[in-house]
């Protein structure tokens, strides 16, 4: 009977002891969660609608010029647009380009006054016609009350699994080649800004433009969320070696953009809320890359060779057309 219950409390021990230690991940998660919460510092700063006009970086004006500078920055609220909820006929879009002076390749720019912004936008392509016909009808009367300085361009890749991320890095490449530009916006195209506010020239910091989107009841998924459509200088680009270029599929290029942007010392900043408002056009949703988290978590050994200093491409073809210049390349 006594080594019964010696027996009993061997066992009662070594259960005890395998509690204990089925704990101890639950005990490590919970310690990291509160770590986060508590002692993390968020690398997002929040531009108010009042400090816009002082955050935005803008080009020098050249010193035998006249003209004065434009007006970009309005500080109103009255400002919010409606995206059009219908695709948009291709009659509206010869219109445009005759009745707003855009020039071949889709660039315009300010007659009576100097544009403080030099902006390219880039935008990765693929079989989304009805969303890039809305976008250009869309976007060019936007970025011309803002009284940019401004060219869109459109990156279409032929075969193989989507990169929007190589298509991005191409897309500057390219661009460099056309005009001198010193803000570069990679905006995907399914996605309409709604407030004039929301200026599209680059700050101080790179800037997540589409923070608050429709489809996520205007609020932030994630606090270091980086994708849809991003502002950032072009000397800032180039200091992070650009996008990686091994993303194919859908999915981990954004998160790893903002990696190589904090890590290289830089904080990311966003307008408020009220600004930064987004609708998504209706589109076929992308399968997701299978190995997108394998790449994301092993891309800091790779921010120095996987970039803008190893892109290779082929350029099919470049057309200027009536409303954004085209490149068709082939990765």
């Amino acid at each position: 009977m006594t080594l019964y219950f010696r027996w009993i409390r061997v066992l009662k021990y070594y259960l005890n002891i395998k509690v204990i230690l089925g704990l101890v991940p639950l005990v490590v998660i919970v310690n990291t969660i509160l770590y986060v919460l508590l002692f993390s510092k968020s690398n997002v700063i929040v531009i108010r609608m009042i400090d816009i006009p002082d955050s935005l970086v803008t080009v020098e004006k050249l010193s035998n010029s006249t003209m004065p500078y434009c007006e970009v920055a309005r500080r109103e609220r009255s400002l919010i647009l409606q995206p059009p909820s219908q695709p948009v006929p291709e009659e509206i879009l010869d219109l445009l380009a005759t009745d707003t002076r855009i020039q071949k390749g889709g660039a315009w720019k300010p007659e009576n006054c100097i544009s403080p912004h030099k902006v390219a936008l880039i935008i990765p392509y693929r079989d989304r016609k009805e969303n890039l016909r809305d976008f250009l009808a869309y976007m060019h009367p936007f970025l011309q009350k803002q009284n940019l300085d401004y060219r869109i361009v459109v990156v279409e890749q032929t075969d193989r699994p989507f990169n929007r991320a190589k298509l991005f890095n191409i897309g500057f490449v390219e661009t460099e080649k056309i005009d001198n530009f010193h803000c570069y916006i990679f905006h995907d195209v399914d996605l309409l800004p709604q407030n004039l506010n929301n200026i599209y020239g680059c700050t101080n910091y790179p800037r997540h433009m589409s923070a608050n989107i429709n489809i996520f009841d205007y609020k932030v998924p994630y606090d270091s969320i980086f994708g849809g459509s991003v502002a950032i200088l072009k000397s800032q680009f180039q200091a992070v070696n650009g996008f990686s270029n091994i993303f194919f599929g859908w999915g981990g290029e954004d998160d790893d953009f903002y990696n190589r942007v904090t890590r290289n010392g830089s904080k990311i900043c966003r307008f408020s809320s009220d600004v930064s408002q987004y609708v998504m056009l209706s589109h076929k949703k992308e399968k997701p890359s299978s190995d997108r988290y394998y790449v994301l978590v092993t891309g800091k050994y790779r921010f120095l060779t996987d970039g803008l200093n190893s892109l290779k491409y082929s350029v099919i073809k470049i057309d200027m057309l009536p409303l954004y210049t085209r490149i068709l390349v082939d990765i």
